[in-house]
């Protein structure tokens, strides 16, 4: 006869079963920590690469707002508050106007680079060459992601790794021209 306890009889499975689902979760959870820290990697890395290209702007306060703020910060008279406000009104559309002349100025001498590069290249090297032209300024007559006074393309744009910035370095005085006007 057989004895019983010495037949190996493999407990029910419960035991495995248990063991085998706990490690199915255990590597689902482990899977899913994964692909979350890599999609806050992956958004990360794509914000710190964007980051020159994206153009935040805050909004201007209202001339109001500045004029409360100074107001209360010099403890300016109504009458003082009011010549500030009539300042800060002016010097807001002179900027403005500046601007856009500064703007029509730029659109002018994109336009005669344009004509420029239309004579030189075929018109199929001209095709390309304007249409990504266009996408570099953000659009026809935009000023997009690398344009006027964010930095210009940079890697792969214009000029290999170039910000469009320039870095000046500092110059010593015997280094300056002797009819600088710096002195």
């Amino acid at each position: 006869m057989v004895n019983e306890s010495s037949t190996s009889i493999p407990p029910s499975g419960k035991k495995h079963f248990s063991h085998h689902r706990r490690q199915i979760y255990l590597q689902m959870i482990v899977g899913a920590v994964i692909l979350f820290c890599g999609i806050v990697i992956g958004s990360g890395a794509t914000l710190l690469h964007l980051k020159d290209r994206m153009i935040m702007r805050r909004p201007r306060p209202p001339v109001t707002d500045i004029v409360e703020d100074i107001q209360s910060r010099y403890n300016l008279t109504d009458e003082q508050a009011e010549k500030v406000e009539d300042i800060f009104k002016r010097s807001r559309e002179t900027m403005h106007a500046l601007s856009e002349e500064f703007r029509k100025k730029i659109d002018a001498e994109f336009q005669k680079i344009s004509i420029e590069m239309k004579e030189i290249l075929s018109p199929e090297q001209y095709e390309r060459w304007e249409n990504d032209f266009k996408s570099r300024r953000g659009g026809p007559g935009g000023f997009g992601p690398g344009g006027p006074g964010r930095g210009g393309p940079g890697p792969g744009g214009f000029g290999p790794g170039r910000s469009g910035r320039r870095r000046f370095r500092q110059m010593e005085p015997e280094q300056l021209e002797p009819n600088s006007s710096l002195e």
